[in-house]
């Protein structure tokens, strides 16, 4: 533990809860926005030699995931779940990636 100015140990900060029944806690370091979107068509095009983006890969993979999960789950869970795999936990966006 660090010492923080006075002598008090500091700690490190608990991880929050997004929502009230999901705690999520990163354990990757792994950089968001443009710059992975940008590596991701990057890499998808020399791989594939075409790409949806990285958008287009969330829109995949959030339909086929729902797909699957709705064969074992009522859609509200299987929503949630698939809410959580995005890492935004709000099943009412997750619907905007099943268009």
């Amino acid at each position: 533990m660090k010492r923080q100015v006075g002598g008090q140990p500091s700690r490190p900060p608990a991880p929050r809860p997004r929502c009230s029944t999901t705690l999520y806690l990163s354990r990757y370091d792994i950089a968001g926005g443009t710059p992975w979107g940008v590596s991701f068509t990057g890499a998808s095009k020399r791989a594939l030699g075409w790409t949806a983006g990285a958008h287009g890969a969330r829109h995949a993979y959030a339909q086929e995931r729902m797909s699957d999960l709705q064969r074992i789950l009522v859609r509200a869970a299987a929503l949630e779940t698939v809410s959580q795999g995005l890492g935004h936990f709000r099943p009412d966006i997750t619907e905007t990636y099943l268009r």
